[in-house]
């Protein structure tokens, strides 16, 4: 039986409050969950870092009814950028046998996010089959960092742009459209290769 930690609002304002910028280091017991949440804000941007070498598994979650929002898998020591919503927690899973470590940092308050029905969202995994990481964009969602040699689950609506930059410009990499399929799995690397020859970028 899996078992969550649930950390009280007096903890998580100590944390918020232990300096300016807002960090806190977390551990994650094997088999385990912690919930997080900043109560004294309706909105926030967190940026995590992964340090346990193994996945973590993201979710965002309904306040009040537990239900599911969105939610990824973060990969080994990779880092990330995810909003949370008015009426929204974020909840941290590590389904591994080592200890888990996570960096979470409050980067922004005043965020604005729109939420598409669950009808309207696709499951599905950025692979990264290279051997160096690969920023993304995923505008109004989260900034991730494909670890090398990774793969990482989202769960985007249709609609959803994911970008990449090529120096200092932006650039659309793929659209979700209802041709990916849930479980579906993207390699990133060659996608991206594909779209900087189309662009002339390479």
């Amino acid at each position: 039986m899996r078992k969550t930690t649930i950390l009280s609002a007096i903890l998580l304002i100590v944390f918020a409050s232990c300096s300016n910028a807002q960090k806190s280091n977390l551990e994650i017991a094997s088999n385990s969950s912690l919930e997080f949440d900043y109560p004294n804000y309706e909105m926030y941007e967190l940026q995590l870092k992964n340090s346990t070498g193994a996945e973590l598994e993201i979710k965002v979650q309904n306040k009040e009814t537990g239900e599911f929002v969105r939610g990824f898998g973060l990969g080994p020591f990779g880092k990330v950028e995810v909003m949370v919503e008015k009426g929204s927690k974020i909840v941290f899973t590590n389904n591994s046998t080592k200890l888990g470590k996570l960096g979470v940092k409050m980067l922004n308050t005043d965020v604005k996010l729109n939420v598409a029905s669950n009808n309207d969202r696709i499951s599905f995994k950025l692979i990264n089959s290279s051997n160096e990481s690969i920023p993304l964009i995923i505008p109004n969602v989260m900034n991730p960092n494909l670890s090398p040699n990774s793969s990482s689950g989202v769960d985007l609506k249709i609609g959803q742009e994911l970008l990449f930059r090529k120096g200092l410009k932006k650039y659309v990499l793929l659209t979700v459209d209802e041709t990916i399929k849930d479980g579906d799995e993207l390699d990133v690397y060659k996608l991206m290769q594909q779209r900087k020859n189309e662009l002339g970028l390479n």
